[in-house]
């Protein structure tokens, strides 16, 4: 099997095309070669060769392979330079997993002069999965059977795979797309879930699964040279919308349109016994009615609603209430009447509306849950009020015009919420660090308001994120997702931390390893205490400053308690003075 080789230290560079055919490369500069290596990210290999005349150096061509202490990366790019005479070659190379985007799921399509096994296909699963755009629910090991095909490698990409862990199943839409894109659908349903692969494998793990204590430590200054933490809340939200999945909903019949000439006639009492009509219809958000169409008793938010009112009286006004701002003109609340509108916001910033009744009562779509309803308008008394002449011309006619009674048909097809949008909120996040709010989150497969909310909170970033980068005083490999106890001394600060990437020169005696620590909410948490802690003690400054690495805590205090410093340093005994 290919992923059972070993280089024992020895860089090997393989035939793509015939694995048989392979040799060692010994003209690689040793401080050039490093890994790098992310959690779901980067995993690639680079470094500098020069020409030898070796059939190895000969074979670092694109697509060959690069077999370096038991994993196996393909060359992506080279860069050839010739210099006084002779030849160098700059060679980029990425984790076979990434040759996974070579291959591509087809839909409806035949081949005719297909091998015997393709890359992968529908006819290898038991049910087959639709590529229409609608949801199957699934488990991370359905969509690499899906994508990959076998799990034994014996499938056209040659790639074997793993699932490590318990995972429930979600709704995930397949499509018609390379094997890497649809493989990443993984992490981006299990939003906590790491792709890490091991030569020719393609390991999946839940959290608990990749992340593991194996009883190490980094103490600075004890183990690294050097600890950078940089802390950012710009990437904080704890606060989304939550829009899930709509399904169609169609229908036919007529309502009366209370057009001035019909039998409602005009005036106010006109007005308001056709806004009337519409009590008890359900807010819909984004739903029918007014500059929408549709059937408006099927359900309509606030400014669909307006729009519909206006609509029965021949008045054309948009169903979005910035839009409709422009068809109005700001009036004090002592000049009030009925067709008169209140808006809920800053000009240009309207995020509701209602309609007046009279002077005194309201008539609105209210919010996700409720239905058209009156209430007196200091119940929830809108930012600023508004005339439409149009309207208003209506509402001074004599209430005895009449004429003959029209009526509107309609033929609808419209798509309806299984559930209402609603907020989403990390409590706990808010409490710390304020609102930050997001984009709205969507999911147009998830048809229950509690799935959608469990799935909104895993797309939060409810804490600041905190990089830790750590650089060894070795060049030591590090675990991948190894879970490690992290202590500075100098701010008190202890935490556990797991190692999310790292960059790694084997071959290097000058050049030390770099680890990349991954950001939790005890993380931050930890950091922040320990940070706030250590402001109210007096620091030492040693003598010779200008050869150490500064933490951040050293940085601020430095001049403050320089004085103090000094008084220690000279052990005087003096009182010392207070600043």
């Amino acid at each position: 099997m290919k992923n059972d080789y070993s280089s024992n230290g020895k860089v090997i560079v393989y035939d793509h095309s015939n694995f048989n055919h392979h040799a060692a490369l010994k003209s690689f500069l040793p401080d050039s070669l490093y890994w790098t290596v992310a959690v779901n990210g980067d995993y690639t290999l680079s470094f500098t060769a020069y020409d030898d005349g070796s059939e190895a150096f000969s074979m670092l061509t694109g697509q060959n392979v690069i077999l370096d202490h038991g994993e196996f990366f393909v060359i992506k790019q080279t860069s050839d330079t010739k210099a006084n005479g002779g030849t160098a070659l700059q060679i980029s190379a990425s984790q076979v997993y990434t040759d996974l985007s070579r291959y591509r799921i087809w839909d409806n399509v035949t081949d005719p002069d297909a091998q015997t096994v393709a890359p992968t296909s529908q006819t290898d699963q038991s049910a087959p999965i639709p590529l229409d755009g609608t949801a199957t629910t699934v488990t991370p090991d359905k969509i690499l059977h899906y994508y990959i095909g076998d799990a034994s490698g014996k499938n056209g990409c040659g790639m074997k795979w793993a699932v490590h862990g318990n995972f429930s199943a979600q709704p995930v839409v397949f499509e018609a797309t390379d094997v890497k894109s649809g493989i990443s659908k993984i992490t981006e349903t299990w939003t906590d879930a790491v792709i890490y692969p091991h030569g020719y494998t393609v390991d999946v793990y839940t959290h608990d699964e990749f992340y593991k204590s194996y009883g190490h430590r980094i103490d600075y200054l004890h183990d690294t040279s050097q600890i950078q933490l940089d802390t950012d809340t710009s990437v904080i939200v704890n606060q989304v919308r939550a829009v899930g999945a709509t399904y169609s909903s169609s229908g036919t019949g007529t309502a009366d349109t209370g057009l001035p000439n019909g039998a409602l006639g005009a005036g106010s009492g006109a007005v308001a016994a056709d806004a009337r009509k519409y009590l008890g219809v359900p807010y819909v958000w984004g739903g029918a009615g007014g500059a929408r169409g549709g059937n408006p008793y099927s359900g309509m938010d606030c400014s669909s609603f307006v729009s519909q009112v206006y609509k029965d009286f021949g008045i054309n006004i948009p169903a979005y209430t910035v839009s409709m701002e422009s068809s109005f003109h700001e009036i004090p609340y002592s000049q009030v009447t009925t067709g008169d509108v209140g808006f809920y916001g800053s000009h240009g910033h309207t995020t509701h509306i209602c309609l007046m009744l009279d002077h005194n009562t309201m008539i609105y779509e209210p919010q996700p849950g409720e239905k058209c309803k009156t209430e007196p308008v200091d119940y929830f008394r809108p930012s600023w009020f508004a005339r439409n002449d149009q309207m208003a011309a209506v509402v001074a006619k004599s209430s005895d015009d009449s004429g003959t009674a029209t009526t509107e048909t309609y033929n609808d097809t419209s798509a309806q919420y299984y559930f209402q949008p609603f907020i989403v909120r990390d409590k706990e996040s808010i409490k710390r660090w304020g609102i930050f709010e997001g984009e709205d989150v969507t999911n147009d497969t998830i048809t229950d308001a509690g799935q959608m909310k469990d799935y909104a909170l895993k797309q939060m970033v409810p804490n600041p994120s905190i990089s830790i980068t750590v650089t060894k005083i070795t060049n030591e490999k590090p675990i991948i997702g190894e879970k490690i106890r992290l202590e500075i001394k100098p701010i008190n600060y202890v935490t556990f931390v797991n190692v999310t990437g790292f960059t790694w020169y084997p071959y290097s005696n000058s050049t030390a390893t770099t680890i990349n620590l991954n950001s939790n909410p005890k993380t931050i948490l930890d950091y922040d205490a320990s940070f706030h802690n250590s402001t109210e003690k007096t620091s030492t400054i040693v003598n010779n400053w200008q050869k150490m690495t500064w933490t951040k805590q050293e940085v601020r205090t430095f001049g403050e308690n320089i004085q103090n410093a000094d008084d220690d340093s000279n052990k005087s005994g003096s009182t010392k003075k207070s600043g």
